[in-house]
């Protein structure tokens, strides 16, 4: 959930020196341009990338969004599943350079799902925020396609606000974009001409609200395998869901409740209000859910323009800093809710059979499936943005649905933390270890537990053992 701005030339860093110790099974790069010199390159591209950089490919394709009544209940639609209405989301997709995959190479295909961005214009379609750079890194260095859909909301979608966490639209937007990507070898001149087509293997990848919308689009998949594969190139092969908040109605809630302690992103919380109102209506009202502080209008404005999507969360962070008179990493989330609000709809005893505890129960990922297919997780114990718990409880819930299922949770579920307990890795990062790392397992055949450290080592260095 946090915006990766000022983090991915490190993370990069890591997956460049990654790059040079795979260098022996991929083809060696032309002279002049080592793998450690790959995100000093492309950091300094504004304009699309040259093609001996990593050639891409922009989408823009229809997908559908899921309809509630104004009470925030699903309109039924054709065939007893929700209505949708068509929308139409724009993103991106990074091939690698055609020196380092032959011509005629069946390419795996990455859906790599960005982080938390509020400013509307920060994705990878425009190559802005940082994120793009990393996806597009990832395909010269391992010779995947890495496509990067913008999240709903943002990018070329300005018909609704950013739906942050609801699971179903996130999903939806995410997997409606495969269609597009799979057309792009039939129209894309350079991919044409050089003959590149598709493998069929898919994995999808994500940290933080990237993680949560992984695993969204994982459990969409998995419950309705037969509409995604049916006239598809793609089968799901794996996934990496990393560091997301998947638990929302009990480890999130905690976080939002929990007196006395400052919390290091205070915009996630208006950021999350806003969202779900523009999907559930009034049952997020933010007039009725914020903290009067934050809804005044003063000559800097409220909140409600500060989260209109023109500017970073950092910059929204200060905005409420300087409203509520505190450094914006010492505000207790708690101080942003309207009393009343809080006490009717989040705090205990009211919780058990609020509204609200409803709404973020159905968002919650870890209930109503069975995982199929291998999907590592990953997250420091110490992430303070992100309990760890949410990690932990999805573990426990989707091991014993795999155990009901007959299935063994040991092949299907990796969980390798980031650090021990008391190591303070940070929820950011913890993503320069995670993001680099869930491409190098992809690359080597999605190892298990036994396998993975010394895989780690051998892509970033030594790493903490999990417990």
């Amino acid at each position: 959930m946090k915006s990766l701005h000022h983090a991915f030339w490190r993370l990069g860093l890591a997956l460049a020196l990654g790059c040079q110790a795979l260098a022996g099974g991929l083809a060696e790069p032309p002279p002049g341009s080592p793998f450690q010199d790959w995100l000093a390159i492309i950091r300094t591209c504004s304009t699309p990338l040259p093609d001996w950089i990593g050639h891409s490919s922009l989408l823009s394709y229809p997908a559908r969004k899921p309809v509630y009544d104004p009470d925030g209940y699903p309109v039924p639609g054709p065939g007893g599943r929700q209505l949708t209405v068509p929308v139409t989301l724009t993103g991106r997709v990074f091939f690698p350079p055609a020196w380092r995959v032959p011509d005629g190479a069946r390419l795996p295909l990455v859906l790599y799902t960005h982080a938390t961005e509020m400013r509307r214009g920060a994705v990878p379609s425009a190559f802005d925020g940082d994120e793009w750079k990393l996806g597009a890194a990832a395909a010269a260095c391992y010779g995947f396609a890495v496509a990067m859909p913008d999240q709903p909301g943002l990018g070329g979608d300005s018909t609704g606000y950013h739906p942050f966490c609801q699971a179903r639209s996130l999903a939806y937007a995410t997997l409606d974009s495969l269609p597009a990507i799979q057309r792009l070898g039939d129209q894309d001149p350079y991919l044409m001409e050089h003959r590149y087509g598709w493998s069929g293997e898919l994995f999808m990848l994500g940290y933080s609200e990237g993680g949560y919308t992984t695993l969204a689009s994982v459990k969409e998949w998995e419950t309705h395998a037969g509409q995604y594969e049916a006239g598809s190139c793609f089968t799901l092969t794996g996934s990496a869901c990393m560091a997301g908040p998947f638990d929302l109605s009990g480890s999130m809630r905690g976080t939002f409740i929990a007196p006395g302690l400052g919390y290091p992103r205070s915009y996630y919380l208006p950021y999350f209000v806003l969202g779900y109102h523009g999907v559930y209506g009034q049952a997020f009202d933010p007039d009725a859910v914020l903290a009067p502080a934050l809804l005044e209008t003063g000559p800097a404005g409220n909140i409600l323009q500060w989260a209109d999507g023109t500017r970073d969360g950092p910059e929204v962070d200060l905005e409420v800093g300087r409203r509520l008179g505190m450094p914006p990493d010492a505000i207790n989330l708690r101080r942003l809710f309207n009393p009343l609000w809080l006490a009717r709809e989040l705090d205990d005893p009211a919780y058990a059979t609020s509204r609200v505890h409803g709404l973020l129960a159905e968002n919650d990922l870890y209930d109503g499936w069975v995982p199929t297919r291998p999907i590592l997780f990953r997250q420091s114990p110490d992430d303070g943005n992100i309990p760890y718990a949410n990690t932990l409880i999805t573990l426990d819930r989707l091991g014993e649905a795999i155990r009901q299922a007959g299935g063994d949770p040991g092949a299907l579920l990796l969980s390798l933390p980031i650090g021990r307990p008391g190591d303070h890795v940070s929820h950011l990062d913890g993503a320069y270890l995670a993001l680099p790392s869930a491409f190098a397992w992809f690359y080597f055949g999605m190892p298990d537990l036994a396998s993975m450290p010394a895989m780690a080592t051998r892509i970033m260095g030594p790493i903490p053992s999990p417990q």
